[in-house]
């Protein structure tokens, strides 16, 4: 991936990120400050409907005690604050008739008007240019107890101040912490955008480094191919006896090009989970003593002995066709490394309940540092050493995947007194989540 591309798509991430953290932010705010406010408004409201059914109920209105005390309150500074609850009274006219009992406070309250159209609704003014009141408007019935109120309009007043100066201050809170939220959006947002494209950015990393190395196993079998078939076709008069050098050159790279083909297939198989599995209960005695015959004969012929210890009888759940071809994997791979007149010993046991393949050989052996790569694909100890014996680098990436598809391990220790051993620990009994469990192979 290109790092405009990359970047790119970094910047993609973190800004759905950031925006979506942003509007949850906003939206939270929001509704914490309308709750907010509503609650600071409900214990007000809840006394002007309270007020207003006193009023309503008769007698005749008596004063309350607050009432009392601010009339007997002398008037200091020419004008009291009216942090109390006020009650005018108006005419049909809109004229205020209780200008006595508001005291001094008329001349603060004077100047507001009557709307009819507002009985019954809860309202927030200003008054002054400075107090805040919560209002309610009702119309007082003409068969009203107390005849000085009965068809009148009365306007029920609340101051709020305390209450508007908390709600700046929340909000003021509010703004503080959302800026301080935003900022964290933003970290969180970056880190987050760099840790979605860690993944990515590796896949994308392997999936470039495996078609590179694809590619350029291709190229080889290819090139000698071409460059012998085009060799022959200068040579039209010769007999094959003549070039059966260069005939069998070519025939061997084209059997090491299908090979490669077909683990290449293996592995995209692995990649997209598209392998069907038949997983079935098994005599893996029997099992295993069938897929290590036709190996004696060709180890033989190596002059090498290739040798399936007793195994005591047991049975275990697998997918014989992919444990074959792990047989296959790991057969070859030992009898490839291992010198003339040596020893394969293939053993296997249960161990718990789980069940160990042990395939041991006394070849070069595999240095400590090495063993957590050999898994990785297109990765060879000695790349000149697999050119002669045919390896790709491939086989035991596949190994590994059908291991992992058994839900199992594999790993590779030394061999005394010389040697490797590859040990593969699979379960008796796989979870029966099997058939839907493909992870794909290391590399």
């Amino acid at each position: 991936m290109s790092n405009k591309a990359n970047r790119s798509q970094w910047w993609r991430l973190f800004l759905s990120s950031f925006v979506g953290f942003a509007l949850i932010f906003i939206l939270l705010g929001v509704i914490v400050f309308v709750l907010f406010s509503r609650a600071m408004l409900t214990s007000t409201d809840q006394a002007l409907r309270v007020e207003r059914s006193a009023r309503l109920a008769g007698p005749p209105h008596r004063m309350t005690q607050r009432d009392t005390q601010q009339k007997q309150q002398p008037n200091k500074g020419g004008s009291a604050h009216p942090f109390m609850t006020t009650t005018l009274v108006f005419n049909s006219k809109g004229k205020i008739i209780n200008q006595a009992q508001l005291g001094s406070r008329y001349d603060s309250l004077k100047d507001i008007q009557l709307h009819r159209s507002e009985v019954g609704q809860l309202k927030s003014i200003v008054v002054g240019g400075k107090y805040n009141f919560r209002t309610l408007l009702t119309k007082v019935p003409q068969s009203n107890n107390d005849r000085s109120l009965a068809g009148r309009y009365l306007l029920i007043m609340e101051n709020i101040d305390p209450q508007k100066s908390a709600m700046r201050n929340f909000r003021r809170i509010m703004l503080i912490t959302m800026g301080i939220f935003w900022l964290l959006s933003i970290l969180i947002s970056v880190w987050l955008s760099r840790l979605t494209m860690r993944p990515i950015l590796k896949s994308w990393g392997r999936q470039t480094e495996f078609v590179g190395n694809a590619a350029h196993e291709l190229r080889t079998p290819l090139t000698i191919i071409q460059n012998k078939l085009e060799l022959l076709l200068t040579k039209p008069n010769d007999k094959i006896i003549d070039q059966a050098e260069n005939i069998a050159i070519a025939n061997s790279e084209s059997q090491r090009l299908q090979k490669l083909t077909h683990d290449l297939l293996a592995l995209a198989r692995s990649d997209s989970n598209t392998l069907q599995t038949n997983f079935e209960r098994t005599e893996v005695a029997d099992f295993l003593s069938r897929t290590v015959e036709p190996y004696t004969e060709i180890a033989a012929s190596q002059g090498k002995q290739l040798v399936l210890t007793p195994v005591t009888p047991f049975k275990a759940t697998l997918d014989q066709n992919l444990i074959h071809q792990l047989m296959n994997i790991l057969i070859d791979n030992a009898m490839k490394y291992s010198p003339q007149g040596s020893t394969i010993t293939i053993s296997a046991k249960v161990v718990g309940r789980k069940w160990q393949l042990v395939v041991a050989d006394q070849g070069i052996g595999i240095a400590p540092d090495q063993r957590r790569h050999i898994f990785d694909r297109f990765y060879r100890i000695d790349s000149s050493r697999s050119r002669q014996t045919g390896g790709n680098g491939l086989g035991l990436s596949i190994a590994h995947w059908i291991v992992d598809l058994h839900h199992g391990t594999i790993g590779v220790r030394d061999n005394q007194p010389q040697g490797s051993q590859f040990v593969t620990t699979l379960p008796l009994t796989p979870p029966t989540s099997l058939p839907t469990r493909h992870k794909p192979v290391k590399g």
